[in-house]
């Protein structure tokens, strides 16, 4: 398995809707913004509007996981 650059990573989360917001807590359900996020996040942040309360946030890059599409919610674990 060849492993991807940190470009190809980053290119792949902002090509995801759905995040997990990684935090000393645990994880939040979220949905990047991306260019739609008023005002525009600093460099290196992320604009994510979080699911559980529907504020808008901006976070490091580094504390966000890509998640699972819609179409595997409620599925049996495939592992």
């Amino acid at each position: 398995m060849q492993a991807r650059s940190e470009e190809q990573v980053a290119a792949a989360l902002l090509e995801a809707e759905r995040v997990w917001l990684v935090h000393r807590g645990g994880f939040c359900a979220a949905r990047l913004l991306g260019d739609d996020a008023s005002p525009a996040p600093p460099l290196g942040k992320l604009a994510l509007k979080l699911e559980h309360s529907g504020d808008v946030i901006h976070v490091d890059e580094d504390d966000v996981e890509k998640a699972n599409p819609s179409q595997f919610d409620r599925c049996e674990d495939l592992s």
